[in-house]
């Protein structure tokens, strides 16, 4: 015995679809402007100096530096295990910050090309 295949309720066109959104919805998302490095980089600075104060300092320490760019993807991906993990507002704030570390200094890694994928 062949089950029935459920009824799917109609899909709405694209002009109900407009019709249902408001107008400002569809004019605000247009013209809203993408926040610049800098903004951004400040905006995850003072977030981790008010609720990292610690990780906020050994970053101001490292900045530039190979340990800091290795401090950075320590943070960023547990290689301890069983690590609680931060925030997605903090985590989204260290990886703005390894990628402005990586646009200013580029990476400090000694990397073989041969070696590419192999683990140590």
């Amino acid at each position: 015995m062949i089950a029935e295949q459920p009824e799917f309720p109609q899909i709405m066109s694209d002009a109900e679809i407009d019709a249902i959104v408001q107008v400002s919805e569809v004019v605000n998302q247009k013209i809203q402007r993408q926040p610049t490095d800098k903004e951004l980089a400040d905006e995850a600075v003072a977030l981790l100096k008010s609720l990292f104060p610690r990780i906020h300092q050994n970053l101001v320490t490292l900045w530039g530096t190979g340990p800091g760019e290795a401090y950075l993807d320590g943070l960023i991906m547990d290689d301890r295990g069983n690590r609680q993990g931060f925030p997605p507002d903090v985590l989204r704030a260290l990886l703005v910050l390894q990628r402005i570390h990586f646009q200013a200094f580029g990476t400090f890694k000694k990397i073989d090309p041969w070696d590419v994928g192999l683990k140590p």
